[in-house]
């Protein structure tokens, strides 16, 4: 299954992010760590399935390589922002949290995935400019 239409990723991104809330919440107030926990592996499956499902218009259906998780370089690095950001407010948070060290573990898979979708942005243009050039 192959996403290409914005509505459809948007209806995605949607889902999923309701989703995490909707059950993430009363996972928190039953455990905290319950709930931080569940919704940190929710969005990093969701993440995942999307990397691996959103496709630009112009792709093809075949599979991607391992590190491509975008198809153009600017969500590549909008994404990496995004992802930077809560990282880094989830470890500065982390120490008024009741568990610091759940805490800061979200925040580093948070910047772990902002790495890789950094990595992603950077090799996208490296391959788009190879491409052009004859390269490839």
């Amino acid at each position: 299954m192959r996403i290409k239409t914005p509505a459809g990723k948007v209806g995605y991104l949607l889902v999923v992010a309701v989703g995490v809330t909707l059950i993430g919440i009363p996972l928190a107030a039953i455990s905290f760590e319950l709930g931080f926990a569940w919704a940190t592996v929710a969005l990093l499956v969701g993440v995942v399935v999307a990397a691996r499902t959103f496709r630009g218009a112009d792709e093809s259906d075949a599979p991607r390589p391992w590190w491509k998780m975008t198809s153009t370089r600017g969500s590549g690095i909008l994404l990496s922002v995004l992802f930077l950001i809560q990282g880094i407010a989830a470890s500065v948070g982390a120490f008024a949290s009741p568990n610091p060290p759940l805490a800061i573990t979200g925040g580093v898979v948070a910047l772990v995935v902002a790495a890789l979708y950094l990595n992603s942005a950077v090799r996208v243009q490296q391959h788009t400019s190879a491409a052009a050039s004859g390269g490839l």
